[in-house]
């Protein structure tokens, strides 16, 4: 009886045992592009370049600041992941081109900024499109993704195919200051904001009647063209980033 007791308490122990977090390739950042501009029914796979011990930039960064505008209680946290997909065949820019890939000449990127009251090894954070609402989260995470050349060599005139989205999901299982490494994963809904001058170039895209594009940055918000109260999301172009996971990525830490 002693020795049954003494297995379960021991089986307990490890159950209880933190775990280290190993959905993803080590060091990089991985998603899909889903509904992707390049085309209809398919998927655009990104994984972030490594630096290859100093030899390439390191594509996979997270920055975090501290914000303090030195009023009381008014300090808050700034979490920033950039990650670029610029080299397929070994995903650096050293061993660039050693095979020919099936998705070669895209390039892409993908930054998320996301503002936190506190920073913790575990972290959970949403955000939406909504400003107020009663039941969803509301906009406090922005995500960015641009294509920036296209499967077939196609830029869209140099300005490339930006996205932006509120609607986020992103839990940190692991933030490590001191080795300054961070793992979790995301996803996330973001809506055209670029014109594409050539649409046959880019069989992914919609050009729906009245189609309404979405840049924040340029103050273009998403409209209610029919006076129902809504904006009218279902005539912007969307794109989904999906099983995107970030494994061991460095960490920036600006905090004081």
């Amino acid at each position: 009886m002693k020795k049954v007791l003494f297995l379960l308490i021991f089986l307990l122990f490890l159950s209880c045992k933190e775990t280290e977090f190993s959905a993803g390739i080590e060091n990089r950042l991985t998603a899909t592009i889903d509904m992707s501009p390049e085309t209809n029914y398919n998927n655009v796979d990104f994984t972030s370049d490594d630096d290859l011990g100093g030899l390439c930039a390191d594509h996979d960064m997270v920055f975090i600041d501290k914000q303090d505008d030195g009023s009381l209680n008014n300090e808050y946290y700034t979490i920033r992941i950039e990650a670029k997909d610029y080299f397929k065949s070994e995903n650096n820019c050293n061993q660039y081109g050693w095979y020919t890939t099936e998705q070669e000449n895209v390039r892409h990127q993908l930054v998320i900024n996301a503002y936190a009251e506190e920073i913790s090894s575990y972290m959970y954070l949403s955000s939406s499109r909504y400003i107020d609402h009663p039941n969803m989260s509301t906009s406090g995470i922005t995500a960015y993704y641009k294509l920036e050349t296209s499967i077939e060599g196609l830029d869209n005139n140099g300005a490339g195919v930006e996205y932006f989205g509120n609607d986020v999901e992103i839990e940190i299982v692991n933030l490590d200051l001191e080795s300054g490494l961070m793992s979790g994963t995301l996803n996330a809904t973001l809506f055209r904001a670029t014109p594409v001058l050539d649409p046959s170039g880019y069989l992914g895209v919609d050009n729906l009647p009245n189609l309404d594009l979405y840049n924040p940055l340029l103050n273009d918000y998403v409209s209610d063209s029919d006076g129902d109260g809504f904006s009218d999301y279902h005539l912007t172009d969307s794109i989904r980033i999906e099983n995107c996971v970030f494994q061991r990525i460095t960490v920036i830490n600006n905090v004081p």
